[in-house]
């Protein structure tokens, strides 16, 4: 009986060590906007709990948003993350201090309105690490392309090399109106293209019925141009030009993010 008294005691003291242990940590930001049904993960759990406002995001927690979902997330002042539908990001910090955001697949939206070298952020996808020292862009990816947008400043752009985990030589500079997509296997981004097209003639013929042979052909081109445009280096095949400011305004996700950062910077 003595025996069992004890081990409980050393539970509990255990327990109170480490809840102490938690509520000293330091939070690396918190949660300013959840939009809709958004839910967050700490290290060592496999439970989601939902999002609050004004939550603490501290170190190792995973962000996840559901379908027609957004969260904010604000490191510092004028220092933000903005994360899309369907998104799962894990906030880390190095030891310089530098945020990391590893994003395997979904949207984000970064947002630094910070002098020169203090607004020090991270973004890693499954083909790149994105560097930025004060900027606005924002990026999709998938397990085999990522795409980056910049509106403000540039951004530095490192793809990994064939093994996926070791930095190739080469970094693109992206500035201001350019956009980079980075696709580690060529084939398989052609074929998500071609499905795209395809998905989005359908609901065309649906909603319309103006589909005809001219329209197919005319789309075949595009898709056809689109993939021309790609060049290739340390086996990443990549695209970088201007993209159409005009046609990228008509996203609500842009809409909501600029307006977001019009608010930052009152």
């Amino acid at each position: 009986m003595r025996g069992i008294i004890s081990v409980s005691i050393i539970w509990v003291l255990a327990a109170g060590l480490l809840f102490a242990g938690d509520n000293e940590r330091k939070p690396l930001g918190k949660v300013t906007f959840p939009l809709g049904d958004n839910f967050i993960q700490s290290r060592g759990t496999v439970k989601w709990q939902p999002v609050k406002y004004k939550m603490p995001v501290f170190e190792f927690d995973r962000i996840k948003t559901a379908r027609q979902s957004r969260c904010e997330i604000t490191f510092e002042t004028k220092k933000v993350l903005r994360i899309g539908e369907k998104t799962i990001v894990e906030i880390t910090q190095d030891d310089a201090g530098t945020h990391e955001v590893k994003l395997d697949k979904g949207s984000a939206w970064l947002s630094l309105f910070l002098p020169w070298g203090k607004s020090k952020i991270n973004v890693k996808t499954p083909s790149s690490v994105c560097a930025v020292r004060g900027t606005v862009y924002r990026l999709e990816a998938d397990s085999n392309h990522t795409a980056y947008r910049c509106y403000k400043g540039t951004i530095a752009v490192t793809p990994f090399k064939e093994d996926g985990k070791t930095l190739a030589d080469s970094t693109f500079e992206v500035n201001a109106g350019e956009e980079l997509i980075l696709v580690m296997n060529f084939e398989e981004y052609k074929k998500q293209q071609q499905k795209q097209w395809e998905e989005f003639k359908q609901k065309e013929m649906d909603d319309f019925e103006r589909f005809k042979q001219q329209d197919q052909q005319q789309f075949d081109e595009m898709l056809q141009k689109d993939l021309e445009d790609f060049n290739k280096v340390n086996n990443i095949s990549y695209k970088q030009q201007r993209f159409d400011f005009e046609e990228d305004q008509k996203s609500d996700w842009v809409q909501w993010n600029k307006e977001r950062d019009r608010l930052l910077q009152e």
